[in-house]
Parts: structure tokens; sequence; C-alpha cells
């Protein structure tokens, strides 16, 4: 996420439309700070569910499964919101990106999806 983050700030950096930068127009401006807030959330909640192994927390498994919905769906988010950034030339074959949304939707089937790991924190709840 951080990899396809940095590609599509860079390209809105590069990008040259009516004479400018397409990262100066506000509409970018703001789908870029949203991706980065989500990206540094994901982040976060990554984070707690390390150190919540790490530490070998009686919840940690339930943590680990509150990270990995978070990040499953913030993931395609991000995704998402960088296709639009990047307009036609993301949706071609030829750009990258589709390559990241694919690994994204592998990581959700090889490590569970995201409903799959809120069934189970309702599970573990008792809900």
């Amino acid at each position: 996420m951080d990899a396809l983050f940095e590609m599509t700030r860079q390209y809105a950096i590069d990008r040259i439309a009516f004479g400018r930068p397409i990262g100066s127009f506000q509409a970018i401006k703001h789908q870029l700070a949203d991706l980065s807030l989500t990206l540094e959330s994901s982040k976060a909640i990554a984070v707690a569910a390390v150190r919540a192994v790490q530490d070998r927390t009686p919840d940690a498994g339930e943590i680990a499964s509150m990270a990995k919905a978070w990040v499953g769906d913030a993931g395609i988010d991000i995704a998402q919101g960088c296709f639009q950034v990047f307009a036609g030339i993301g949706y071609t074959w030829e750009h990258d990106l589709h390559l990241f949304l694919r690994r994204m939707t592998m990581n959700g089937l090889l490590f569970g999806q995201s409903d799959w790991h809120r069934e189970r924190i309702c599970r573990i709840q008792g809900v």
C-alpha cells in the first residue's frame, strides 16, 4: 500500500495538465489526503497487532483479525483511489497499477477476507 500510494503521489507531481501538475488541483489534493489518512491508519492498526502478538496478549488473535479486516478493506479503497488519480492510464494493462489491486485481492483470499475476520471477532465477543 505504501508503494502504491507513493507511486500515485509521484504521478500527481509529475503529470502536467493545463500547464500545472495535477497534484496542485484541489480535487487531487483531497483524494491524496484521504488516501494518506487511510494508509496511516492501516499502519497504526498493523503495528498494534504486531505488538499484541509479540507481547503474547490474550486478545492478540482478535486484534490481528481487527487489523486484517481494516487493512484488507483499506487496501482495496486505496487501490481504487489511486486508479482515480491515474485516470485512464491506470486502467491499461501497460501500467502496473492493476498488479497492486490483484495482489491485495489475492492476499484477502490467502489470509482471510475482511468479512471472515469481522465474523471471527463477533464470534470471539459472543455476538
